[in-house]
């Protein structure tokens, strides 16, 4: 061997040592998260074939998308034939004298991607449950990136696992727009952190396009770019010597983050091109049915508002849909109403906490998606919407760290995993 060969077998050791590890890396993080996905799926679908076959179904049921298989069948429930009826006949208004109920409620991409995929399976049912595991798989991938990047990887690996075994998990099964919506906001949220911000601002159009919180996203990239540059709410002293001395230093601090803001102009525009998911939807109601906000008007053929005083009405509500009998330990009660009441109170702590322990983008972005449904005045669905709140398993993750409360938390997930799966295979309306 020549000189020049054991020049170049040098100095591309170096580099390849690099590359290797981070291939190994990278093939351990993928087999994490398909072992983690692959695990409470099968979980989920053992739940819901093995209650359909030995439970009998409510008389009153709506249909079967598949009655020669159980699995298919128990996970195209209650929404899931809207998004159906979307991608097989298109959009309606609804119509409140008539009590038609308007699907332009239903933001339009995960129907989009369902009928596409339709094309090619011959079969809308399966192509809506592909699209929602795939998705959902997608999510658990970028979760684990990010979460990797800011901690370790088995913290990455535990807020995985407890998103993937949360107890209303089952709609990141089914035929639901959830597992979608999911996959997007974690995927703004890698790439806003990766400063990649033009993927930011296409996985938060996208998440727009999905659901109508969407929108949250260009709050999320905004404050993620100005928090990166240094962007602080509050100077390090509050109060100076005298109220001079205070004007001063307030001015002062307004002024740096004046420039840290135009610092960030890459996060801020692309924070503005979130919006084009909703406007293109408001665009294609404006064409087809000349309301660009057909998706707010037509809530009320679902009897829905939202309200700034809303939230005020929540305990009243619930009294009232608590529906409790004298003797309410015997079953006289509203189920449904206190998993909803259970799910909101066992978050809300986690919510708060995330202002204090995570970064500021992952706060608001939890604070908003939090508190948005409840405006409404009531607690419904909301062992549903909890499944959005993403930061909040990334600091479970955290604090999974001591054995103890890694235990508890699987120990109370994976028997109500088991639950929801069962009730929403057999048609009982679980958020």
């Amino acid at each position: 061997m020549g000189r020049s060969d054991m020049a170049t077998v040098t100095d591309s050791s170096p580099r390849v040592r690099p590359r290797l590890a981070w291939l190994r890396l990278n093939a351990r993080a993928a087999l994490v998260v398909l072992a983690v996905f692959l695990s409470t799926r099968i979980m989920l679908l053992l739940a819901v074939f093995l209650s359909s076959a030995a439970i009998p179904m409510p008389s009153s049921t709506n249909g079967y998308a598949s009655p020669d298989n159980l699995l298919l069948d128990g996970l195209i429930r209650h929404d899931s034939w809207w998004y159906v009826n979307i991608a097989e006949h298109g959009y309606t208004m609804g119509d409140l004298a008539t009590g038609q109920q308007g699907t332009v409620t239903f933001f339009p991409l995960y129907p989009l991607l369902v009928k596409l995929v339709a094309g090619l399976t011959g079969d809308v049912f399966v192509a809506g449950v592909l699209v929602s595991n795939l998705a959902f798989l997608a999510a658990l991938g970028f979760l684990y990136g990010l979460v990797r990047r800011e901690y370790d990887d088995e913290t990455a690996a535990r807020a995985a696992l407890y998103l993937a075994a949360a107890p209303s998990t089952i709609f990141c099964a089914a035929m639901y727009t959830e597992s979608l919506f999911i996959a997007l906001v974690c995927a703004t949220f890698y790439f806003a952190h990766r400063r990649m911000w033009e993927l930011a601002a296409a996985a938060g159009a996208l998440a727009a396009a999905t659901r109508n919180t969407g929108v949250l996203m260009a709050v999320v990239i905004a404050l993620e770019g100005m928090s990166q540059q240094g962007m602080r709410l509050r100077p390090e002293r509050l109060l100076g010597p005298t109220p001079a001395a205070t004007a001063r230093i307030w001015a002062d601090h307004l002024r740096r983050q004046f420039g840290i803001a135009l610092a960030s102009w890459r996060s801020l525009l692309a924070a503005a091109y979130v919006a084009i998911g909703l406007l293109l939807y408001m665009a294609f109601l404006q064409l087809t049915f000349g309301d660009p906000l057909g998706f707010i008007h037509a809530q009320a053929t679902w009897g829905r508002s939202t309200s700034a005083t809303g939230i005020t009405k929540i305990f009243s509500n619930v009294v009232t849909n608590l529906n409790l009998g004298p003797n309410p330990w015997a079953g006289q009660l509203n189920t449904l109403t206190v998993l909803n009441v259970l799910s909101t109170v066992g978050f809300l702590p986690l919510v708060v906490m995330c202002a204090f322990k995570l970064r500021p983008a992952y706060a608001v972005y939890t604070a908003l998606t939090f508190f948005v449904p409840l405006s409404t005045g009531t607690v419904g669905s909301m062992t549903r919407y909890v499944l959005m709140l993403v930061p909040c398993f990334v600091l479970l993750a955290v604090w999974g760290r001591r054995s103890w409360v890694d235990r508890l938390v699987v120990a109370i997930f994976l028997p109500l995993t088991t639950y929801f799966a069962i009730l929403f295979s057999h048609w009982y309306f679980m958020g």
